[in-house]
């Protein structure tokens, strides 16, 4: 009698300390990500003193670097695999269709990512090498099309059951499935920037700052009462790299951008130790009022060594084809791919194709919590 009743007993200590473990559990696991307000504010608001730096998925988590590898780029499927490996924040293209919506698309033209060869064209298979086969611009095939779409896989070998999406439908999977992680766009147009403050109002309210950002090139927006006259609800990050120093004042654009607090950080593509944009960068990442600065990490897409598709989609270029040259002076190198240069630089926020490695690599070096 009592052996069964210590038995009896035993049991229910132990089921007791399984539903307490539980329990115990479940909140450290919701809480594991940060909120979407904690993350983007470590993006915008870098603390100084206590020094993470942000890490931003570039097209989401995809090929190699997600658990699936033929993720593709771009996708809903990319958002959620970043988020589920609480990435700091995502960072996806946007062009416009023929019908000006904003869609989620990383090149100028389709035929690199997309089924579009069963739809427009000689209804050959785009081929990057070659460069033949169908490859239209988004901007000339209308929505009705274009949503029908498939992205194909990283290897381009078939095509997936993931569609293209548009700006609305990531907004709304962001919601529907309590995702918790900063969507940054990337912008080259002002209708595009318009179309996504709109619709990031529509779907959050007040609270599109804390959950949608847009980068955008200084050329684009050299000012940010030009930035402010297309986008009121969402946050802003001026891109500046080399080529601009021959087309407007970088250092103006700078300067008024941070007087008007338009953003407290600033994207500066600063390929190598006091090449060009050097003299653009120190001020920003030296000054006393907590900017943030950041780079693009230069992380080679293509199928040959150190090689890079073109924005169309065709193959090939290599970072050295593209030293710019001015009459203040020539890069001779580009060192954004390696991420001891991205380091010691001391940018607050990197974007790369490869995040979950880049992080391991920062947190190995107490630069990431």
């Amino acid at each position: 009698m009592y052996t069964v009743f210590s038995l009896q007993r035993l049991k229910a200590q132990l089921s007791s300390v399984v539903v307490l473990a539980a329990i115990a559990l479940t909140p450290q696991l919701s809480a594991a990500c940060p909120p979407v307000e904690t993350r983007m504010a470590g993006l915008f608001f870098p603390e100084k003193v206590h020094f993470s730096v942000t890490v931003i998925a570039h097209r989401g988590l995809w090929g190699e670097s997600a658990p699936n590898p033929r993720t593709p780029e771009n996708s809903l499927a990319s958002l959620q695999a970043a988020d589920d490996a609480c990435i700091d924040a995502v960072e996806l293209d946007v062009k416009m269709t023929k019908d000006g919506i904003p869609v989620i698309m990383h090149d100028y033209n389709l035929g690199r990512t997309t089924d579009i060869y069963n739809f427009i064209g000689d209804k050959t298979q785009y081929d990057p090498i070659l460069n033949t086969g169908s490859n239209p611009a988004v901007n000339t095939v209308p929505w009705e099309t274009v949503q029908r779409l498939h992205l194909l896989t990283p290897s381009r070998d078939s095509a997936t059951d993931y569609t293209v999406p548009d700006v609305t439908a990531v907004f709304s999977y962001w919601k529907d499935h309590h995702l918790t992680i900063p969507l940054i766009f990337d912008a080259k147009t002002k209708d595009a920037v318009h179309a996504i403050d709109v619709r990031a109002r529509e779907q959050f309210g007040d609270r599109a700052r804390d959950i949608v950002a847009v980068k955008v090139n200084a050329t684009l927006y050299p000012t940010y009462a030009s930035f402010s006259n297309d986008a009121t609800a969402i946050r802003a990050i001026p891109v500046y790299t080399t080529n601009m120093l021959g087309k407007i004042d970088v250092p103006a654009s700078i300067d008024d951008w941070r007087e008007r607090r338009g953003s407290t950080v600033f994207e500066v593509n600063v390929k190598q130790f006091g090449g060009l944009l050097q003299d653009q960068l120190d001020p920003v990442k030296n000054s006393n009022d907590n900017y943030g600065v950041g780079v693009f990490n230069a992380v080679p897409d293509g199928p040959g060594d150190r090689q890079f598709y073109s924005n169309d989609g065709h193959c090939c270029y290599r970072l050295s084809d593209l030293y710019f040259s001015y009459s203040g002076g020539k890069d001779t190198a580009d060192n954004r791919g390696d991420w001891n240069y991205v380091i010691d630089q001391s940018f607050t926020f990197i974007t790369t194709d490869k995040p979950t490695g880049l992080r391991d690599y920062l947190r190995a070096r107490g630069l990431h919590d």
